[in-house]
């Protein structure tokens, strides 16, 4: 790792998770700003401050992900989507123009209503076959005040009826009960063959090496519960950032039946030369029996 890299990961782990959540919407709505005095503003994504995915690089990285939704996921035009934590609209916007209106259609829901007012007003007003559902999912990073557990959480969708689900920088930001409650659901409402691309911070021998040996950009540092395969970065915070051992990931999803075809494209979080996106992507599809 770069020192510049080592000293980005020093700061992101000294200042507290809320207090870089107002300096990254007071920076942004600085940007914000500037944009709309020099009419350089894009008006097809929302404003950045309202981005609170993650990365600043909105459009590189949705523009990526559809690639690897076609590369990794084998998503088709006329696939019926589902879109877990749907953000801002992040992965959405590339998909309006894949995405076939008469046969293919997209279905997000997410626990920030910002984010689902501003896809309904700008996606769903030109692209009807685009839906966005706000839910009340209490998370401690993202959502206080959620009145659902989402460990008790039902998909407010019918059962098999996804041809292609996923899920990007969500399970990095939940523990072990919800991320099982979640792959239930998504077993449930996925068809048969149905396909699905998930985003973990999964934690091998390499991840481990890289993190001892300062080389990784994430520092799971802190265990949650006993049997040592959750771990997460923030101590007064785990849903700030968690990742998982690789062998209870692959477990939860054979427990579901969600181990088709699985495979893992490592990213470069740990530290590895050969790295895809930052986080891991895992590709599977649902067994037929």
């Amino acid at each position: 790792m770069s020192f510049l890299g080592k000293a980005k990961q020093k700061l992101k782990y000294i200042l507290p998770p809320g207090i870089k959540k107002v300096l990254k919407y007071v920076f942004y709505s600085i940007q914000d700003a500037v944009a709309f005095i020099t009419g350089k503003r894009n008006k097809e994504y929302p404003p950045k401050r309202l981005n609170f995915v993650g990365s600043s690089e909105f459009k590189k990285i949705g523009n990526e992900f559809l690639q690897y939704f076609k590369q990794y996921g084998h998503i088709t035009p006329r696939d019926v989507v589902l879109d877990i934590g749907s953000g801002i609209g992040r992965m959405a916007i590339p998909l309006t123009h894949y995405l076939d209106a008469d046969t293919g259609a997209y279905y997000g829901f997410d626990i920030d209503k910002r984010g689902i007012a501003w896809c309904v007003h700008n996606i769903t007003s030109r692209y009807p076959h685009f839906h966005f559902q706000y839910v009340d999912i209490y998370n401690k990073y993202y959502n206080k005040k959620g009145g659902i557990q989402a460990d008790e959480f039902t998909f407010p969708y019918k059962d098999k009826q996804f041809d292609f689900i996923f899920a990007t920088s969500v399970f990095t930001h939940m523990l072990p009960a919800q991320i099982k409650r979640y792959l239930q659901e998504i077993s449930r409402v996925l068809k048969p063959e149905g396909k699905v691309l998930l985003t973990f911070f999964s934690i091998d021998e390499n991840a481990q090496k890289n993190m001892k040996e300062g080389h990784s950009y994430c520092q799971f540092s802190y265990s949650y519960g006993s049997d040592k395969t959750c771990f997460y970065s923030h101590k007064d915070m785990p849903e700030a950032e968690t990742g998982y051992t690789e062998d209870w990931i692959i477990k939860q999803l054979k427990k579901e039946g969600i181990d088709d075809q699985l495979k893992m494209y490592h990213g470069s979080w740990s530290g590895r030369d050969d790295a895809h996106s930052y986080q891991d992507i895992i590709c599977a599809r649902k067994r037929t029996h």
